[in-house]
C-alpha cells in the first residue's frame, strides 16, 4: 500500500512540475522587443568587456527580470543589464563584484572575542602584534601543511583549536593532546605525524566539547579555517600570498 502511495504521489508530483514547466516555457518564449533587446545585448557586451555575447532576450515570470540567451546556456539580468544571477551568486557586472560572496564573507565573520580563547593552544612568536585562530585536525592533509606555515611567522599570536571532526580517528588523537602534561607539545607531535600508543584520555575534556560546540554555532565545516583579528573567515588552502595580504590588512588599526 505504501508502494502505491509512493507511486501516486510521484506522477503527481511530476505532473505538476511537467505543469509548470510547461507554464514558464510559455512565458519565457515572449522575446524582448527591439530596440530595447539590442540596447541590452549592448550594456551586457559592455559591462564584460565583450566576454558575453548575448544572444535571444527574453521575458520572465518576475517583472524587471530577464532570460539572455548565450551560446546554450542561459543567464538572467534586471532591466539595467548591470546585474546577473550566475548559478546562485548575483554579479555586479559593471564593477566586477559577487555580491553574493561579499554578503556571505560579512554574514561568516566571528568576533575574534567571541571564540572560545581559553580552550585554544597559545603561542606567541615575536611582538605577537598579529592575531589568528586557526581550526584544525590531525587527520586533516592540508592543516598539516597549513600548520608548518603558520609556525614559520613572526609576530604572531596563534590560538590553536583541536578540532577532531574529520574521522572518528581524530577523537581519540585530540584527547590524548587535551590531556597531555603538555597539550601545546602533544598536539605538535600530532600534527607533525605522530601517534602515540596508550596516552591518558580520562581527563576533563569539557573544554574540547566546547570548541566542538562553537564549530557547530558558527557553522564550521571544513578544516583548517581560520579566523583573523578583524573576524574575517578563512578556508581551505588560502594561497600564502593571500594568507598574509589578510593577515596584515587584519592587523591594520580600525
Amino acid at each position: 500500500m505504501k508502494t502505491l502511495q509512493l507511486s501516486k504521489l510521484r506522477r503527481s508530483l511530476l505532473m505538476s512540475v511537467t505543469g509548470l514547466l510547461m507554464s514558464c516555457t510559455a512565458i519565457a518564449q515572449n522575446a524582448v522587443a527591439e530596440p530595447k533587446a539590442t540596447q541590452m545585448r549592448a550594456t551586457i557586451e559592455r559591462n564584460t568587456q565583450g566576454k558575453v555575447k548575448p544572444g535571444a532576450i527574453r521575458s520572465t515570470p518576475i517583472a524587471g527580470m530577464y532570460a539572455v540567451e548565450v551560446g546554450s546556456e542561459i543567464f538572467y539580468v534586471d532591466e539595467s543589464g548591470r546585474y546577473g544571477f550566475s548559478g546562485a551568486a548575483l554579479i555586479d557586472m559593471q564593477q566586477r563584484q559577487d555580491l553574493t560572496a561579499a554578503h556571505m564573507e560579512q554574514m561568516h565573520r566571528v568576533g575574534f572575542g567571541d571564540l572560545p580563547l581559553q580552550h585554544a593552544i597559545k603561542e606567541v612568536r615575536g611582538n605577537g602584534s598579529r592575531k589568528l585562530a586557526v581550526f584544525e585536525d590531525p587527520n586533516c592533509p592540508i592543516c598539516k601543511v597549513f600548520t608548518k606555515f603558520v609556525d614559520q611567522l613572526d609576530n604572531v599570536t596563534v590560538y590553536k583549536f583541536m578540532f577532531p571532526v574529520i574521522s572518528p580517528e581524530s577523537v581519540p588523537l585530540a584527547r590524548t593532546a587535551w590531556c597531555a602534561q603538555d597539550r601545546g607539545a602533544a598536539w605538535r607531535a600530532i600534527m607533525a605525524g605522530s601517534r602515540p600508543m596508550g596516552g591518558k584520555q580520562d581527563c576533563d575534556t569539557s573544554g574540547l566539547l566546547a570548541i566542538l560546540k562553537v564549530g557547530e554555532k558558527y557553522r564550521i565545516q571544513n578544516t583548517p579555517t581560520v579566523f583573523l583579528a578583524n573576524g574575517k573567515r578563512l578556508v581551505g588552502a588560502t594561497p600564502p600570498e593571500v594568507f598574509m595580504s589578510e593577515l596584515e590588512a587584519a592587523s591594520l588599526p580600525h
